[in-house]
């Protein structure tokens, strides 16, 4: 009879070995993945746009004047400034983000599919050409003063312009894929978002020492915790990534060892 390999025996990733995106490796990926939303949204006909997405309130029109008005933010700082401002003041009982997610919508949502989709196009490319000029010093600015009652791993504008920004955009196109049906196409930038996600779930992870095992063209196999591995669990890359972004839904997760992991599994969560 054949040996079966210990778990400590399979060849993973080490999560220590992830490093946070260089700007310009980040700017590469927000290229990508704006490329990849845009080429979704032309896959969408008229009844797509309304159909709702898992984005409590926001159907697939709603979620695209978010991302739009994200990107144009992006490259005219004090547009942000200002929104932020009169959000607050017109949505006082929400928290700051909230107020200002509805407030872009607010604005944005009155633009046609295919205006919207136009001025994400080119709203898009100037915000990324503007990341690449952000210096060192504002990079190193706290955001705290912004959005109080979010708690970030990391609460710079590095950190929301290198892995935030492109996470955010990501799982919009996820969920419009999902809302209308449409595949969900995955290149190399994809496995760059999933890892980094794997990177902050590993910093936080409580549980005992495993093996991750996520499928798809996205995912791949990392280790969490120290120590020899008590189990190894497998489970869709996208379908994990949406239930660690706190959207409903469980994905079917199998486990090769200690089952009481299933929990911890399922009740760990990352900021998107």
């Amino acid at each position: 009879m054949t040996q079966r390999p210990t778990l400590t025996q399979t060849t993973m990733t080490q999560t220590s070995t992830i490093a946070r995106p260089r700007a310009q490796d980040a700017v590469r990926h927000g290229e990508a993945e704006l490329a990849a939303f845009l080429a979704l949204l032309d896959r969408l006909d008229e009844d797509d746009w309304n159909r709702p997405t898992a984005s409590a309130g926001w159907d697939v029109h709603a979620m695209v004047a978010h991302v739009a008005g994200q990107h144009e933010e992006g490259f005219r700082p004090v547009l942000f400034l200002r929104r932020l401002r009169r959000a607050r003041r017109r949505y006082p009982e929400r928290t700051s983000l909230d107020a200002h997610n509805a407030y872009q919508i607010d604005l944005l949502g009155k633009l046609g599919p295919g205006e919207l989709r136009r001025k994400l196009a080119a709203d898009g490319a100037k915000a990324l050409r503007a990341r690449r000029r952000v210096p060192g010093f504002l990079r190193r600015l706290g955001i705290a003063r912004f959005f109080p009652e979010e708690k970030l791993v990391d609460p710079t504008f590095g950190y929301l312009l290198d892995v935030l920004s492109n996470r955010d955009t990501w799982m919009h196109r996820l969920e419009i894929a999902r809302a209308t049906g449409r595949p969900f196409e995955t290149g190399d930038h994809d496995r760059a978002v999933v890892a980094q996600v794997v990177l902050e779930l590993a910093r936080s992870w409580p549980g005992p020492p495993i093996v991750l095992e996520l499928t798809g063209p996205a995912g791949d196999r990392w280790r969490l915790g120290t120590g020899d591995p008590v189990a190894t669990v497998t489970v869709d890359a996208l379908d994990y990534l949406w239930l660690l972004s706190g959207r409903d839904g469980e994905p079917v997760v199998k486990i090769d060892g200690d089952e009481s992991v299933r929990g911890r599994v399922l009740a760990a969560r990352v900021v998107f």
